[in-house]
């Protein structure tokens, strides 16, 4: 019996050995071209990599001399490679893979009947990661006989925007080789609904599912596109999820339709849900959740919006007694990356801290979305956009995305409502994403001018000119500068010139010498109405990392420069509502070390928040100090202002919750993580941290530095500490009023 055991399972082996096959080899990509596969676009060059691309990271883990590596061109570039047809004749299709992890965008297909079926990418999505090469396969048993074809998939141009693939085989055996991810029946497309329907109110009650993803490529997961159409038009549209007969609504959102009130439209969705637009009513009535303001983790004393998402800040400015600021805005998704749906949201204060949302001021319609721009005070009668409204009156210029061009509205209440101009879009398209137009009027040109971030050929600032805003000319073009400019009055605090302050975002190309990228960076310089002549050097200004698409106040009361920036990147767990902004920041020219130098503190208006010092302290060492700081509580929005003379060869810490601030005074550098920046403080260094939920802001010798940052209550780490050896010769410590807390409806 013993024998005629081992002798079968000796047959067995001998009968799997036999049915095994040699693999099959579809690529292994040493050649100097791609033979027989097709490309697409850029992304791929004219032929297979030899390993490393120019200012890629070291590639490793494929075989031989080559492989398929779409960084040709850095990430920007994008297109496919796609093989020639062949016959699944093993179990399985082994290869190598790398790059960019983004399903449909950095991917390798595996097709049958021009549909996929399976797919793969490589492991990284956020900075870092490495550009290994490593081992999988696909199980393609089920297909055994069938036509089949591989697409390699490059359509990312951002960060991870590129795949590499070596040595694509079919065989019999995986061995220890992971499976790839399958990919699952795509559902049928839902059907279109639509609904003929009277508005009959003020608002469209939304019941809406929400999208809190913390990844930006789910975002749009499960939205579909509502339409608001009359006579041929799209009037109205937003991406939403509406909560079906068996749901209840995470939270329901007032569509505002008063400026179509009483007319005939068409309600338009594509919903599996036959009923969708059924249910959905027109009322008088606004729906607000009278706690919104009320969560454990909305900020305190930073404006955040009651509901949705916001962004950039836009044509912020000042009138009867009143500041106005926009943001980027949709209501109906908190994801991160619901930066789509752009809405332009509007809020108003009386005194720059306490904040009352006003009705949406713009909405996307047939021209696209509503993109960052900014608001000019008119100085001129103008025909048809100033009928009846004192001078100088409010114009809001903003980009539309149906294609990128700028558009014209202006008010005739006050701010509340705003209207379209008809001959809109008064700058055409100029180039690839055109948008974040700054306008401002120059008195001494007697003219107009339009800051313009322009993308393509001719990437840069683009300056234009008019006598009437309908009509511009372009007058020159800085290279380099990148989205959201700002364009102010400053004077030089060395020679006492009265110049210009171009402010914004600035980075080089990827084929630059010299590689710049700057969030937040300025230049003054001479300015004749036409043309921009720097005479500083670019410098980086507020040093975030968590601060962009700033703005200041327009005919601001005190003629100060006071901006506001979006917090980008800040997170409020639970909160029906994502982001927030900066608190107002005075912005002062100052002369340190010689230079003009751009100064961000807190606008006086922020002091009118503080209570009764919960901690005054002077001339006392770091050990008293933290004894006291020890009994602050973390979760309580404070204002501490500090003045200490360091030790002259022991660095010192500033810490709190997860966030630590090393300064050395040998080098007098400042540090924060990899950051580093060299301040310029006399005998003592002054430093004002502003700490709320979610956010903490903090200033360092009179401004010269200036930070942004992330951070919870509940992160670890204390309230607030000092370590190291210093004289702390002034500590207090305030708590801040909750905003809040006492909102009325004015």
């Amino acid at each position: 019996m013993r024998n005629l055991i081992l002798i079968s399972a000796m047959m067995l082996a001998v009968a799997r050995c036999c049915a095994q096959q040699p693999d099959i080899l579809l690529a292994d990509f040493e050649g100097k071209d791609y033979g027989s596969w097709k490309t697409t676009g850029e992304a791929f060059g004219p032929g297979p990599a030899q390993g490393t691309l120019p200012k890629q990271m070291e590639v490793s883990g494929y075989l031989g001399h080559g492989l398929v590596n779409s960084y040709f061109g850095g990430d920007k570039s994008i297109g496919t490679l796609t093989s020639p047809t062949f016959k699944i004749e093993r179990k399985f299709i082994t290869f190598l893979i790398g790059g960019g992890g983004w399903a449909n965008e950095t991917c390798m297909n595996s097709l049958v009947d021009g549909k996929v079926v399976r797919t793969a990418t490589g492991p990284n999505t956020k900075p870092g990661g490495s550009e290994m090469l490593m081992p999988a396969a696909w199980d393609v048993t089920k297909f055994a006989g069938r036509a089949a074809t591989i697409v390699i998939v490059d359509e990312r141009k951002d960060g991870w925007g590129h795949i590499n693939v070596d040595h694509i085989a079919q065989s019999d055996e995986r061995g220890n080789i992971p499976l790839a991810s399958k990919v699952e029946p795509t559902p049928p497309p839902a059907p279109e609904r639509t609904r003929a329907v009277r508005i009959a109110g003020d608002f469209l009650q939304l019941p809406l599912m929400q999208h809190t993803s913390a990844d930006k490529k789910y975002a749009r997961v499960g939205l579909e596109k509502l339409s608001i159409e009359a006579d041929g038009k799209l009037l109205r549209y937003m991406n939403v999820d509406l909560a079906k007969d068996s749901q209840r609504p995470d939270f329901w959102y007032s569509a505002d339709m008063r400026e179509f009130k009483g007319r005939e439209v068409t309600l338009r969705i594509k919903s599996h849900d036959a009923a969708a637009l059924d249910h959905l009513e027109f009322s008088d009535e606004e729906i607000i959740d009278p706690h919104a303001y009320d969560g454990p983790n909305r900020p305190r004393f930073h404006f955040s919006p009651r509901l949705g998402w916001m962004n950039d800040i836009n044509g912020s400015y000042y009138q009867n007694g009143l500041y106005h600021i926009f943001y980027q805005f949709n209501p109906a998704c908190i994801g991160t990356g619901a930066g789509f749906d752009m809405h332009w949201g509007h809020s108003v204060s009386q005194d720059l801290v306490h904040w009352e949302e006003w009705p949406v001021a713009l909405f996307p319609n047939d021209a696209g979305q509503c993109y960052s721009g900014t608001t000019v005070l008119q100085q001129q009668p103008i025909p048809s956009l100033n009928e009846g409204n004192k001078l100088p009156a409010p114009a809001i210029f903003m980009a539309g995305t149906t294609p990128f061009s700028q558009h014209l509205a202006t008010t005739s209440d006050g701010g509340r409502t705003w209207k379209r101009f008809a001959g809109n879009p008064v700058v055409p398209n100029m180039g690839n994403g055109d948008r974040d137009p700054k306008v401002i009027w120059h008195q001494a040109s007697r003219h107009y001018v339009m800051v313009l971030y322009v993308g393509g050929k001719e990437a840069g600032y683009h300056f234009l000119r008019s006598k009437d805003l309908i009509h511009w000319e372009q007058t020159c073009v800085l290279p380099n500068w990148f989205e959201c400019p700002e364009f102010i009055p400053m004077k030089s605090a060395i020679t006492g010139e009265d110049l210009m302050l171009l402010y914004g975002c600035y980075r080089t190309p990827k084929d630059a010498l010299e590689q710049i990228n700057i969030k937040s960076g300025y230049q003054l310089g001479r300015f004749d109405g036409k043309t921009f002549t720097p005479i500083t050097k670019l410098r980086s200004a507020h040093l975030g990392p968590n601060f962009y698409a700033a703005l200041v106040f327009q005919n601001e009361p005190k003629d100060r420069p006071v901006m506001m920036g979006w917090a980008a990147g800040t997170q409020f767990p639970g909160e029906p509502f994502n982001q927030c902004a900066s608190v107002p920041l005075l912005l002062q020219m100052k002369a340190i070390n010689g230079e003009d130098t751009l100064c961000f503190e807190p606008a006086e208006e922020l002091n009118t928040l503080r209570g009764k010092p919960l901690i005054k302290l002077s001339h006392a060492t770091t050990a008293e100090a933290n004894t006291k700081l020890a009994t602050l509580a973390k979760d309580s929005p404070l204002d501490v202002v500090v003045r200490l003379r360091p030790a002259a060869t022991v660095g010192l810490n500033l810490n709190l919750r997860n966030i630590t601030f090393n300064y050395e005074p040998a080098t007098k550098t400042l540090k924060r993580g990899s950051q580093a920046t060299v301040l310029h403080p006399g005998a003592s260094l002054d430093v004002r941290f502003l700490i709320d939920c979610g956010i903490v802001e903090s200033f360092w010798n009179g401004g010269e530095a200036a930070y942004s940052i992330a951070s919870l209550q509940t992160d670890i780490g204390p309230a607030f500490a000092i370590e190291g050896d210093a004289m702390i010769e002034e500590l207090t410590v305030y708590p801040i009023t909750n905003i809040w807390a006492s909102r009325e409806k004015r």
